[in-house]
C-alpha cells in the first residue's frame, strides 16, 4: 500500500510514510473499538474551557 500512495503523490511533502500509515490504522482500530472522546470530554480531560 505505501508504494501506491507514494507513486500517485506528486508533492513529496504530502506523501504518507510507514509511520503515518501505522498511525492511521491504529486510529481506525480505536474508533472501531469505541476508544474515542467527544470534544467536550477531551476539553474536560485537558482542562480547557
Amino acid at each position: 500500500m505505501p508504494e501506491l500512495i507514494k507513486r500517485k503523490c506528486k508533492n513529496p511533502d504530502a506523501c504518507l510514510d510507514e509511520q503515518d500509515l501505522k498511525d492511521i490504522a491504529e486510529s481506525q482500530e480505536d474508533v472501531k473499538q469505541g476508544r474515542v472522546y467527544t470534544t467536550k470530554e477531551l476539553r474536560a480531560k485537558l482542562g480547557i474551557q
